[in-house]
């Protein structure tokens, strides 16, 4: 490379030099190589800068210009930088930091989640490439002797149950770590029942777990049981339209409600009073028919005779109480009745309840009907009009039609007589 190549050019000193820009490198030949040529270059920039507007555009100065072999050495190694392939630059390690150092960049550590699949995936594909009789990587491997292809698919299944049995007991983080510091912890020389006992425990526990919750359940379900029992819901019958017993909530707030109500004085007050007299009533009724059943079985079972027989029933009889009232002989009877039918009216009012919107329905059911009969008798009244209309129609183009033909036969007759008139007028013109 020669200086008359640049004869043509402007100064090419004027422009920053990219060529004696300093890169850094690992090998200490090169900074030493690299100090040296700053240091020689140093007096020719030096000269450059006061001499940078003595030589003109046409001419060069060759004074300030480097010796051709010395430039011909920097400009090679450049080229050569130049199509040398760029690395990553890694920073130089710190004072602090331990004396070994890697240029490979750290990458962040994932997390073990993706970790585990990362493992699995590879698991799997390495599974294929095994299952694969015709693969030339496993067919080397067996030329070679390096490694039988029995031992290869043993710690397959190996990895495979461990990678197995962490993807199940994981639960979270922590359990994971610790699962796989207690496997990597032991070694071949641990027995196989410790690792029976660590497989079966979160059996166990999920299995304890599952019992206290049906257990658990079975408490409730019972104690609510007792519960509608008591509140008197379980004896309620299904109906219809709720397929299920009716909820205990609003059952519980309509008696706690209640209970508050008639847990006042005043009320307390005037039950007292109305359950007084009742008792009263119901014990005079008992007296009653008391009196009423012993003396009829008494006289059945003993008939006496004579004056005495005669002189103890006068004395017996003004004992007798009183005779009830019409009312209470009406109501004895009802009332036994009634009896074996009191569980069965609270089934008897829910569905009739439950009937009622029926029969609101059906009220409004029977409104239309009455009224869809009035537009059919509308209807109907309509009809025979139209149908009177059309009778009168049809007798009168009955009648138009006789008149009609009666008026063309006297018009055809009338043509007829005008042409034999015509043909006589024509003969007659003819003679």
């Amino acid at each position: 490379m020669s200086a008359n190549k640049y004869a043509g050019l402007p100064d090419i000193d004027t422009a920053p030099d990219v060529y004696e820009t300093e890169d850094v490198f690992p090998s200490s030949l090169d900074n030493r190589e690299d100090s040296s040529e700053d240091e020689s270059g140093a007096p020719t920039r030096h000269t450059k800068g006061k001499n940078v507007d003595i030589p003109s555009k046409e001419e060069l100065d060759t004074s300030s210009l480097m010796p051709p072999d010395e430039a011909n050495k920097k400009f090679r190694r450049a080229e050569k930088r130049h199509h040398r392939p760029r690395i990553q630059y890694t920073y130089p390690p710190s004072p602090t930091s331990s004396g070994r150092s890697s240029p490979i960049l750290h990458t962040p550590a994932l997390p073990l989640s993706q970790r585990l699949r990362h493992l699995q995936s590879e698991l799997a594909a390495l599974e294929t490439e095994l299952a694969d009789p015709s693969n030339p990587l496993l067919h080397k491997e067996r030329e070679d002797g390096h490694v039988d292809p029995g031992e290869l698919i043993r710690g397959m299944v190996d990895v495979k149950g461990r990678l197995d049995k962490i993807s199940k007991l994981k639960e979270g983080r922590g359990k994971l770590v610790s699962t796989v510091l207690g496997e990597d912890g032991g070694g071949p020389a641990k027995s196989e029942a410790p690792k029976e006992k660590v497989e079966e425990k979160p059996q166990v526990a999920k299995l304890e777990e599952e019992k206290s919750e049906a257990r658990d359940l079975a408490q409730m379900d019972h104690r609510l049981g007792e519960l509608e029992k008591i509140i008197g819901s379980s004896s309620t019958n299904l109906d219809e339209l709720s397929p299920l017993p009716p909820p205990l909530l609003p059952l519980l707030t309509r008696l706690n409600t209640q209970l508050t109500l008639l847990t006042q004085p005043r009320h307390l007050d005037s039950i007292s009073r109305r359950l007084k007299l009742l008792l009263s009533d119901l014990e005079r009724v008992s007296a009653a028919n008391s009196s009423n059943h012993n003396p009829k079985s008494r006289q059945s079972s003993h008939h006496p005779t004579g004056p005495n027989a005669s002189h103890s029933g006068g004395s017996s009889a003004p004992t007798n109480a009183p005779a009830p009232s019409p009312l209470q002989e009406q109501l004895t009877p009802i009332l036994t009745r009634l009896a074996p039918l009191l569980p069965h009216i609270p089934h008897i009012l829910t569905r009739l309840r439950t009937l009622s919107s029926l029969h609101t329905s059906a009220a409004a059911f029977q409104s239309t009907l009455e009224g869809l009969e009035e537009e059919q008798k509308r209807g109907r009244a309509a009809l025979e009009e139209l149908m009177r209309a059309v009778d009168g129609v049809e007798s009168s183009l009955r009648e138009n039609e006789s008149v009609v033909k009666k008026n063309v036969a006297d018009l055809e007759e009338r043509m007829e007589d005008v042409g034999r008139r015509v043909d006589e007028l024509k003969t007659v013109h003819h003679d």
